[in-house]
């Protein structure tokens, strides 16, 4: 036997043991933080050792775009997906790209937060709310809710994200400007309110005083808590703006009983504690709240809740909604 043909059989078996003993992939993709993601993946190695989990971590608009663009291009590698546009996982819902799960604890998750039709489920419940930065703004001159934003008194002091960069705030943008209208977004303008990127952006804009008034995520407000003491939040007392963490399988050919077994963690008590200790609420009960948060059940009593007929509402007029804001706020 010549050595070319010794070295081309040994190249051959390696490659065929290597195929063998490689551990099944399956990717994540997901809006969470990277901090939350890297504590999520060490869990998942620890239980699903014989599976090799694969995170992309970016903003839900990207990755749902990220999820269309493979889509077209003859499939998602995605094979969990966990981000906050449920609007989002509704259409895929209907269109039928995900698949029908109703993961292990999530019977016990309200109704109101998951597809009726087994296609998803909210796995943790962010919060909008209102932050002030505290050198600038007095507690006792804080505001008290979202209505008033569009008040004298908060001129050239207000910002918020944009729903053309964040679903969190597309979802806040659309039950605002169904209770208020959209001359609620007129008065934010003509008051200077700077709206742009997503939540990272507005906290930026806080801490620095640039805007020492904004709405954002709950979850961004606390994990300043022991570094940041001058950001403070407020609880709005027109109604904090409940946001949907969303879960859902993709349907592809194979089994998919691997990624059910994942949902199914992310629904347990380890999982629902990692998404509480990424300070947002859990969505099942007997979880802790988040450090430093009030209790979620104060502050259901004035949220505005999601429905059936709302997620169809939000849904059909996604588009203009974002059109209507962008000609608004931004031109």
């Amino acid at each position: 036997m010549t050595k070319s043909i010794l070295v081309l059989l040994l190249s051959l078996i390696a490659t065929a043991c290597t195929k063998k003993d490689a551990k099944p992939e399956l990717w994540i993709y997901t809006s969470l933080y990277k901090d939350t993601v890297a504590e999520v993946q060490k869990k998942l190695e620890s239980n699903f050792p014989q599976y090799k989990v694969n995170f992309f971590q970016a903003g839900s608009e990207e990755v749902a775009a990220k999820v269309n663009a493979e889509d077209l291009a003859g499939g998602t590698k995605a094979d969990i997906l966990i981000f906050s546009d449920r609007f989002w996982f509704e259409e895929m819902g209907q269109k039928g790209k995900l698949h029908k799960y109703s993961a292990k604890g999530s019977e016990s998750v309200p109704e109101m937060i998951k597809s009726k039709d087994s296609f998803y489920s909210a796995v943790s419940l962010p919060v909008m709310v209102l932050i002030y930065n505290s050198d600038v703004i007095s507690t006792g001159k804080a505001p008290k809710t979202f209505k008033e934003m569009t008040e004298p008194q908060w001129k050239g002091k207000f910002t918020t994200g944009s729903p053309l960069s964040s679903g969190t705030n597309f979802t806040t943008v659309a039950f605002l400007q169904k209770a208020y209208g959209w001359d609620y977004f007129r008065g934010l303008r003509r008051n200077d309110t700077i709206a742009e990127g997503g939540n990272s952006s507005v906290l930026r804009r806080v801490q620095s005083k640039e805007r020492p008034v904004g709405w954002v995520l709950l979850e961004n407000a606390l994990r300043l808590q022991d570094s940041d003491s001058k950001i403070k939040v407020v609880y709005p007392e027109d109604g904090v703006i409940l946001q949907s963490n969303t879960l859902a399988i993709t349907k592809k050919e194979g089994s998919r009983k691997p990624a059910e077994a994942i949902a199914d963690w992310f629904f347990a008590t380890e999982g629902q504690e990692a998404m509480v200790h990424s300070f947002m609420y859990a969505v099942v009960p007997g979880i802790a709240n988040p450090k430093g948060a009030l209790p979620l059940q104060q502050i259901m009593k004035s949220a505005r809740n999601w429905s059936p007929e709302l997620v169809a509402e939000f849904m059909k007029s996604r588009e203009s909604i974002k059109e209507e804001f962008a000609k608004i706020m931004l031109q």
